[in-house]
């Protein structure tokens, strides 16, 4: 936790204590026998003197299996008065409220079939619509959402929430420099989800530049308590990379030959000559490829399968 320092009791009783003699000090001789009262002005209060149980009264809150509402309606009154880790503790906090709830969540919205087809007739597929709904049972059902800290997404005709981490935004300015770039790649993956219904959603330049901010990650915060999400995700990144998905593969079913536009933005990324292990993936990858004329080749692909973790 960042060192803070916490006025005690007795630190603050010196304090008054000096200030009051300094101000005795230098009172007038001539009063010095008044029996008036003297007046003594209180030191003001610390603004941090309230963290401890500010963080006491959110981890009683946590205990208590509260509404993630409530949650999030407590970190917007406290988290001003807290230091940058207890802001972070109190943000993976509330994260790890969200996943465990998501699939109970779910249940609102895939329990009854007749809403998914209110969804479907509401929406067509874009869920930008969301705010103008007057359905009634679906305006509620979109309200507790957006007050839980999700947002709506679909694939595959259904409809559905998942985290909604540009809302942590709201809070991690607040914390330290390592949940902020956490929340900053996670914020860029609900904000633009990379794929859904077998197809990448988008381009071979995005899947570069974000696999890269998750490596730089990974390699800034070795001991961060979200290594193991952003490994996942990364490793998720290097098969977007080198196999792209079922209706965006990286190689033509027909000709067998690599997308064009993907070899020119990995071309163009190991030329920038950026120190990291993916750009190297890359390079290695591309030599192996220019060897077998930019086809899908048996080598080629048992390469592709060494440099990620294909399933064997």
């Amino acid at each position: 936790m960042v060192n803070k320092k916490i006025w005690t009791v007795s630190t603050l009783a010196s304090m008054l204590l000096f200030s009051a003699g300094c101000s005795f000090g230098n009172q007038s001789t001539d009063k010095n026998n008044s029996n008036e009262p003297v007046e003594v002005v209180q030191p003001e209060e610390n603004p941090h003197a309230s963290e401890e149980q500010v963080m006491s009264n959110f981890n009683n809150l946590i205990a208590n299996n509260p509404e993630i509402s409530e949650v999030i309606q407590f970190m917007e009154e406290n988290v001003s008065d807290v230091s940058p880790q207890n802001v972070s503790g109190m943000i993976l906090a509330l994260e790890d409220l969200q996943v465990n709830h998501l699939p109970i969540f779910e249940e609102n919205f895939t329990s009854s079939e007749d809403l998914q087809v209110k969804f479907r007739n509401l929406f067509k597929g874009d869920t930008s619509k969301i705010e103008n709904m007057a359905d009634a049972e679906i305006k509620t059902l979109l309200e507790e959402t957006k007050n839980s800290g999700y947002k709506i997404e679909t694939a595959e005709g259904y409809y559905f929430p998942i985290i909604d981490y540009q809302f942590y935004k709201t809070f991690s300015a607040n914390a330290t420099k390592e949940i902020q770039d956490y929340i900053e790649i996670m914020a860029v993956e609900s904000n633009q989800v990379p794929a859904k219904d077998a197809a990448l959603m988008i381009s071979w330049d995005e899947i570069v530049d974000r696999a890269l901010e998750q490596e730089a990650f990974l390699k800034q915060y070795p001991s961060s308590e979200r290594l193991d999400e952003v490994t996942e995700l990364y490793k998720r990144y290097e098969m977007f990379t080198f196999f792209g998905l079922n209706n965006t593969p990286l190689f033509s079913y027909d000709t067998k030959k690599i997308d064009p536009e993907a070899k020119a933005v990995y071309l163009d990324a190991v030329s920038r000559e950026i120190k990291s292990d993916y750009t190297g993936m890359l390079n290695s990858f591309l030599e192996v490829l220019a060897k077998n004329n930019d086809t899908l080749t048996d080598e080629v692909d048992a390469y592709r399968k060494d440099l990620t973790d294909f399933p064997s």
